[in-house]
This record gives C-alpha cells, sequence and structure tokens, in this order.
C-alpha cells in the first residue's frame, strides 16, 4: 500500500518536470541573488547561447553575460505647451505689424485679446500706450488741418479706451474743447463773409467781435485785417468820387473799429476834410469840382472886381470847415494870408 502511494507522488514528480522548460532542468551551476547565472558550459546542450545570462525562476535572459539588475529608467514627458501664450504671441505680432503701418485702433484691437486670454505683458502694455498716443497726434493733426469730424472721432476714441492713462485722457478732452470753439469760430467767419460781401461792416465787425470772445486764432486776426483793408479801400472810392455822404459813414467806422493809432489819424483827417467840403457844398452852393487847383477865395471872389478881400469871409470860411490851424488857412487861400487879413485888393495876390 505504501509503496503504491510512492510510486503515484514519483509519477507526478516526473510529470511535473517534463513540463517545466527546458532551460530550466536540471541545469547545473549556482544561481545568484536575481535567481539566475549565465552559462558558461554546455550552454547548446540546455538551449542556451554561451555567456546568456538567464533565470531558474522564469526571469528574463541577457546575452551579453551580464544580469540586468538595473530598475527600468521613466520616460521624460513632453512638456505641455501653453496655446493661450502661444495665442497671445500671435495677436501681439499682429498688432506690431499693424501699429507699423499705423493701423493703431487695429492694433488695440488685437493686443485686448490678449488682455482677455490673461497674458498682458510690459510689451503689451507699452505697445497699447504707444497706439493710443499716436492716436492722439492723429486727432491732433486733423483738428489743425480743419477736419473736425474725424479729430473728434479720434479724440472720443482715446477717452472711452480703458487703457487710456489719465493724462492722455485729459489731452483728448482738451482737444474736443478746441475743436467745438473752432467749429463755433468758423461758422461766425462764414457768416462775417457774408455780411463783409454784402458791404454791411458794421455787422461784419461785429461778428469779429464775437468770434475774438471765444479765442484769439491768428485766423480772426487776418479776416479782421482783410477787412479793414475792404472798408479802407471802399471808404477812399466813395471819397474820390464825391460820395460824402457814403465815405463818411465808412471812415467813421474805421475810426471806431482801427486798432493802429497812426491809422486812427489818418481817417480822422479824410473825415476833417470831407465834412468841410460837405460845409461848403452847403453854405455856398459851391461843386468841389469847380475849385479844384484854385483858391476857394478866389473862386469866391473871382466874378467881384476890385473887392477888398474882406477878414469876414474868412472866418466864415474857417468856421464853415470846423477846422481853426493854418492848414485851414492854406486850403483857402494859395496867397499870403497877412495881406489878405489887412484888406488888400483882389489883384495884390
Amino acid at each position: 500500500m505504501r509503496s503504491g502511494y510512492l510510486s503515484k507522488i514519483s509519477v507526478l514528480v516526473c510529470s511535473f518536470l517534463l513540463l517545466l522548460p527546458f532551460t530550466a532542468s536540471a541545469h547545473p551551476g549556482r544561481t545568484d541573488s536575481n535567481g539566475g547565472h549565465t552559462c558558461r558550459t554546455n550552454c547548446e546542450k540546455w538551449g542556451l547561447e554561451y555567456g546568456e545570462y538567464h533565470y531558474h525562476n522564469g526571469g528574463s535572459s541577457t546575452s551579453n553575460g551580464s544580469s540586468d539588475t538595473s530598475k527600468p529608467v521613466p520616460s521624460t514627458p513632453e512638456p505641455k505647451i501653453d496655446e493661450d501664450q502661444v495665442k497671445a504671441e500671435n495677436y501681439y505680432t499682429m498688432a506690431t505689424n499693424l501699429y507699423n503701418s499705423k493701423g493703431y485702433k487695429e492694433a488695440i484691437s488685437e493686443l485686448e485679446k490678449i488682455y482677455e486670454l490673461n497674458k498682458g505683458s510690459n510689451k503689451t502694455d507699452s505697445l497699447i500706450q504707444k497706439s493710443v498716443n499716436a492716436i492722439y497726434e492723429l486727432a491732433e493733426s486733423k483738428a489743425n488741418a480743419g477736419e473736425y469730424s474725424v479729430a473728434k472721432d479720434y479724440a472720443v476714441y482715446i477717452k472711452e479706451n480703458r487703457h487710456s492713462n489719465d493724462e492722455i485722457k485729459q489731452r483728448a478732452n482738451d482737444l474736443l474743447k478746441q475743436i467745438e470753439d473752432n467749429e463755433k469760430i468758423d461758422e461766425l467767419l462764414y457768416k462775417a463773409t457774408n455780411a463783409r460781401d454784402e458791404k454791411d461792416y458794421e455787422e461784419t465787425f461785429d461778428i469779429i467781435q464775437e468770434a475774438q470772445k471765444i479765442k484769439e486764432l491768428d485766423k480772426i486776426k487776418s479776416f479782421y485785417n482783410e477787412t479793414v483793408e475792404s472798408l479802407t479801400s471802399d471808404a477812399e472810392e466813395a471819397f474820390h468820387q464825391k460820395q460824402y455822404g457814403d465815405a463818411k459813414k465808412l471812415y467813421k467806422i474805421l475810426v471806431k473799429k482801427t486798432e493802429t493809432p497812426t491809422l486812427i489819424s489818418q481817417y480822422q483827417k479824410k473825415l476833417q476834410r470831407l465834412e468841410g467840403e460837405q460845409l461848403l457844398q452847403k453854405n455856398f452852393d459851391i461843386k468841389t469840382t469847380d475849385f479844384e487847383g484854385k483858391s476857394l477865395f478866389n473862386h469866391l471872389m473871382e466874378d467881384e472886381n476890385n473887392t477888398p478881400y474882406d477878414e469876414n469871409i474868412v472866418n466864415i470860411l474857417k468856421d464853415s470847415l470846423h477846422v481853426g490851424t493854418d492848414n485851414a488857412r492854406k486850403f483857402i487861400f494859395n496867397v499870403k494870408i497877412e495881406e489878405l487879413l489887412k484888406g488888400g485888393k483882389k489883384d495884390a495876390a
């Protein structure tokens, strides 16, 4: 009974051994701490190559004769790409190109996308401020050129942009006020031009004065000077044509509106002369064309033979002219004043 039991065990052991890999059968040689060793003898017999390291416990073998006891080296993971940063760099490149081509508003639009990605940086801030400043310079240039609508659009854009600093916003606000004043002045000068064309100089000067109250500008001063020249020309022409009423009215406006003292003096003398001639025409019924080039007194007396000069006549003439100077006497006489006042005769001249 006992021998039968042993026989069964022997059969089982043999069967188990037959099931083991050939390389792991009664292969001589001690194993190392890893459970394997290098084949040096009868390697082909055991299905191995000479120098092949193998395990007796089912581990892997190597053919270089050395046991691979090191741990596997973990592979380095690929760096993670920040896609938002890549987008931000692309936006910045586009903004730079737009800025260089003077597309300042468009450049700011691209830079705004960077802020939306929370990728703003010093260079982004710098470029957006440069763009805002460039837009202000455009606004100022357009305002100086009289392109007020375009200038106002630029200035309003600066005021409403959230990246504009307080200083540039204040400058934009001041520019808008300047543009508003210029628009009012231009409108007034347009009205003044129409009034001047109609020869309504009183109205013209009133409008100029209204414009000057808003702001003193070179273009207002130039318009004023042009108006004075036009008025002077019309006054001289009226005086030359003996249109004393019109000439007197125009010279009075010149005296009132002219700022240069020497010119005021000249206009006042013109007024005195034409007022004198008006009086002579009225008091003596004489046309000024009748006594041009000759003495007025002689003209009055030329039909009177051997009539002594009368001091009363001289005084009447002086009073008529409203001028009590030697120049007034010379205007009346082309003879020696002292002889006339002594009662000389006409042919004594």
